[in-house]
């Protein structure tokens, strides 16, 4: 069953911390037993967190090298053209994932032969959204991911924003803000288009749900993060946006195993309190997501237009 992610004041929930699993390893090298490889340059490409980064080696006997990257994970050797893999040059693959400034190393017959720095800016997204009646809704969301602290829920956000072949077709992109509570939080991600207070079949998920991470940070203003049932571990493509500071409710707590914090909004907290003032709450919200709290949906809806990651 599709259960409705929603943000509970209170969730009766057991206490479950989340891994961080952001680590690589060596592709199809060993790089252990036999003659050692020798490195005469090694060389990193990198244009973004979350996406692939190149490492090229050139020198001999590489088949019986391996890579090591704790900031860089499903490290990979290449072995299709234009990158095909030798013994006199390597090509391997990985996604920077967990810090964004991490070694990268060669390691031959289990010693490290040389190291290069993987340098990538923290990321960042922008989300475009209108509606609201009359049209009151009409801006840009930034959202500054926090890769270093939550990965997991970084890597799971930003492959439903980068799930598209443009900007304008991902997952994202027809979804609305479906539940709005006054002076707690903005609601969205899961819903397309609701002309009644009614909500239609959630979207359907992606991606499989993620574990609970709660090292992000503390649900203060103008943080974003990710919804959930009950279930510590169900978190998909639904976020919110905190309008005030949930530390209290949200965090991690003797009554709740809290929300994974991911991002902080930049340059978009008039955008965020516009959707939050963009209807009054006359249609409240049924189907699975409660109503005695307040939560509404704005009707006209409030609509994501477009959402790339724009560094």
């Amino acid at each position: 069953m599709q259960h409705r992610s929603k943000v509970p004041f209170v969730a009766l929930t057991t206490v479950t911390l989340a891994a961080l699993t952001a680590c690589g390893g060596g592709g199809s090298g060993s790089g252990s037993g036999g003659t050692p490889a020798t490195v005469s340059t090694m060389s990193v490409s990198a244009t973004k967190y979350g996406a692939p980064a190149l490492v090229t080696v050139s020198g001999s006997n590489l088949s019986n090298m391996s890579l090591t990257a704790p900031g860089c994970k499903n490290v990979t050797r290449l072995t299709t053209a234009p990158t095909v893999s030798s013994d006199t040059t390597a090509y391997f693959s990985c996604t920077p994932s967990g810090a964004y400034t991490s070694s990268i190393s060669a390691v031959s017959n289990g010693a490290t032969i040389t190291s290069q720095t993987l340098t990538v800016p923290p990321p960042v997204v922008t989300m475009t959204v209108s509606g609201g009646g009359g049209g009151s809704v009409n801006g840009n969301i930034v959202f500054n991911l926090r890769g270093d602290t939550a990965p997991i829920t970084v890597d799971n956000f930003l492959a439903y924003v980068n799930s598209g072949t443009s900007a304008t077709n991902g997952f994202y992109v027809g979804t609305i803000f479906h539940r709005i509570v006054a002076g707690f939080v903005v609601q969205g991600g899961g819903y397309g288009a609701a002309t009644s207070g009614t909500l239609p079949a959630p979207k359907t998920a992606l991606y499989p749900a993620i574990a609970l991470e709660t090292t992000g940070g503390s649900n203060v203003q103008w943080t974003a993060a990710m919804a959930r049932t009950t279930d510590d571990n169900s978190a998909t493509s639904q976020f919110f946006f905190n309008l005030a500071d949930n530390h209290a409710s949200l965090d991690k707590s003797s009554l709740t195993d809290g929300y994974a914090v991911f991002a902080d909004v930049t340059a978009s907290a008039s955008t965020i309190q516009a959707i939050a003032t963009a209807t009054p709450c006359t249609a409240l919200l049924s189907g699975g997501l409660p109503m005695s709290d307040g939560s509404c949906v704005p009707i006209p809806n409030v609509t994501v237009t477009s959402v790339s990651q724009t560094q």
